[in-house]
């Protein structure tokens, strides 16, 4: 199995639940990570599955990550498998409001199936004393994204 990992993060938090995915998905084979600012359509060619992840930005998705996806062709996902995830503030009031859902959606209409239900990964609203921005993932959310990852994988098998 051929897996691409597609984020956009403004923090690095994102990222780091896009490389714990990645690290989790090379136990089935290649696993490649790409800031969504890099992605090429020609990264999308000869993959199996594309795993996107964004920050929720203003209840949605980023433009950053909208202005990526929009030059991709129609069709270009159709025969892989997608799953999509998102970071969001923690005590957000509201927190259904999610970049994740909407970016599945996105991936659907660009031809990709959906494996798995969207997820979110929680992030503190404020630094700890002594954190950096990149610190703000809720304890226990890289396990998550372990977990979550391995979900993944268990849905391809079947």
């Amino acid at each position: 199995m051929k897996a691409l990992i597609v984020y956009f993060s403004k923090f690095g938090n994102t990222r780091k639940v896009a490389h714990t995915i990645a690290e989790t998905m090379k136990q089935a084979g290649d696993a490649r990570v790409v800031g969504i600012d890099q992605l090429a359509a020609a990264d999308l060619e000869g993959v199996d599955l594309v795993v996107m992840g964004s920050p929720t930005h203003g209840l949605t998705i980023p433009p950053a990550v909208r202005s990526a996806l929009a030059p991709l062709p129609p069709g270009i996902l159709a025969g892989k498998s997608v799953a999509a995830f998102d970071t969001t503030v923690t005590v957000w009031p509201l927190r259904h409001f999610r970049a994740s859902p909407k970016l599945l959606r996105r991936l659907r209409q660009l031809g990709g199936k959906p494996v798995v239900p969207p997820q979110t990964f929680s992030v503190l609203m404020r630094n700890p004393p002594g954190a950096s921005a990149t610190d703000l993932l809720l304890e226990g959310e890289i396990e998550r994204a372990r977990a979550w990852a391995n979900e993944i994988l268990r849905q391809l098998k079947t």
